[in-house]
């Protein structure tokens, strides 16, 4: 089903607005990622608690494959796909345990808990017929007369559930959004623009914003992670018997 893997992102929601880009911490997160080969940067992220851009820290790879984003509420782990198919980003599982232990490497440095632990995944299905495409919409949609007659050539398809979800020894509620979306546009296929006409699938899997509390530690983000690709996993599953 899942033909082109673009990224895979985990993100804490911590205050870090002391992570700046001051000669200080550029020194201590050099030598806190020394074997990973980073590369300090910055970026402008808004800040909302001031209500203006602030310049924020980012350390990426050369070739842009890894990124860790320093804004001030929140500090992500960023995988992009760097050829066509994305076959950098391998397993997602493997993905979770990598970014757990980069997290683990920041949150002994600078002692921080999370009000929020987020996952993120996009992907490309395979490639399909324009008949194929439609059945699909029909499955997924109850049209009106007007998109029965003139069966959409774009569409876009989302859902959010709550569930109670143990996290570690800590009871929490966690968002479970799941995208398709029918997308026209470009790419670079060896070297060439191409025009795809595709299913787009993404999840965001995240703990409740309604409990603003700092209330997750180490166990809980590493425990978050380790669960995350098993109901990734479980929603593949249910689409692809759902789509086939």
């Amino acid at each position: 089903m899942i033909d082109i893997k673009n990224l895979f992102q985990a993100s804490i929601f911590v205050n870090a607005e002391d992570i700046t880009p001051s000669p200080d911490v550029m020194t201590d997160l050099i030598g806190l990622f020394k074997d990973k080969g980073f590369i300090p940067t910055t970026f402008q992220a808004v800040n909302l608690a001031v209500g203006s851009a602030q310049l924020r820290v980012r350390l990426m790879t050369p070739n842009n494959e890894w990124n860790v984003s320093f804004a001030a509420n929140r500090i992500d782990v960023t995988k992009l796909a760097i050829d066509y198919k994305g076959s950098n980003l391998g397993e997602l599982d493997v993905f979770c345990t990598e970014a757990s232990n980069l997290f683990e490497r920041i949150i002994n440095k600078y002692h921080k808990r999370a009000n929020r632990l987020s996952f993120n995944s996009n992907f490309l299905l395979e490639e399909m017929t324009s008949n194929r495409l439609s059945e699909i919409y029909y499955k997924l949609f109850k049209p009106f007369d007007f998109y029965k007659e003139n069966i959409p050539f774009e569409w876009n398809w989302r859902t959010a559930s709550r569930i109670s979800h143990t996290i570690d020894n800590l009871t929490d509620v966690l968002n479970i959004i799941t995208l398709i979306n029918r997308m026209r546009g470009e790419i670079i296929l060896r070297d060439m623009p191409t025009v795809i006409d595709r299913l787009q699938l993404s999840f965001d899997i995240n703990t409740t914003d309604l409990n603003v509390d700092y209330r997750f530690e180490l166990s809980h983000m590493k425990y978050f992670f380790e669960n995350a690709p098993k109901i990734h996993e479980t929603l593949c599953r249910q689409i692809e018997d759902c789509i086939k």
